[in-house]
């Protein structure tokens, strides 16, 4: 049994379906998220790539932390769980978005004082650089933590389909063909063609931060409403 018939064994079958999903609409859920964060560190093509890769690897941890967590506890099998711990996930999702765009009109501000032409270029990317992206990697996390429907259906399938364990390799199956979408080119590109404006650089960054912002606060209305 698998999750697609065309193809009998199931780990490939959740890598496709994770390629599937991720070029259609992981990508377009995604991109606005990563592309503003991009902007908003005044990140060039290989540091957007770099973000969009740890972006990446935050979402499949948290694929990841799910998997292992329903194949012992037997999650989402209740409809009323499903929508109580989306609904809260997507709290703490635009909660974050909201902190990290914050923080980075804040550090666009500060580095706004230096008028030195290589400041107005890297912005606050110069500290990201240093070290591991962890607002991009919370970012992606917390994003990740938002189940999205197909993962159900392929946490619901190893369930009753198989061992307890298989839960989690098929979560993060699952998570590395969404991470294999176009996202991971577009996130480099968006670096790319943000800087070909660097007369712009503090105006993007400043943008790129509020529409975090924006974003965030959306999740945050969508979810007390619903």
């Amino acid at each position: 049994m698998s999750l697609i018939p065309q193809i009998p064994n199931p780990y490939l079958a959740t890598v496709a379906l994770g390629l599937l999903y991720g070029t259609t609409f992981c990508t377009s859920a995604c991109l606005p998220y990563i592309s503003s964060y991009i902007a908003s560190i005044g990140a060039g093509f290989r540091k957007g790539l770099a973000v969009t890769v740890i972006f990446n690897s935050g979402r499949m941890t948290a694929y990841a932390i799910i998997g292992a967590v329903t194949g012992v506890f037997h999650l989402f099998l209740s409809d009323a769980f499903l929508l109580s711990y989306q609904k809260y996930m997507a709290l703490v999702f635009g909660v974050v978005t909201v902190a990290i765009g914050i923080n980075l009109l804040l550090k666009t501000k500060e580095a706004s004082y230096d008028c030195s032409p290589s400041n107005s270029q890297n912005l606050v990317s110069d500290e990201s650089s240093q070290r591991f992206d962890f607002r991009a990697f919370t970012l992606g996390l917390t994003r990740g933590l938002v189940v999205c429907p197909p993962l159900v259906a392929i946490l619901l399938y190893s369930i009753t389909a198989y061992a307890p364990i298989d839960s989690f390799f098929l979560a993060v199956l699952f998570g590395l063909g969404t991470a294999l979408s176009p996202l991971l080119i577009l996130g480099g590109v968006t670096g790319w063609l943000l800087k070909k404006a660097p007369l712009f650089a503090k105006w993007i960054a400043r943008i790129g931060a509020g529409i975090l912002i924006l974003l965030g606060l959306s999740m945050l209305f969508t979810a007390a409403v619903t």
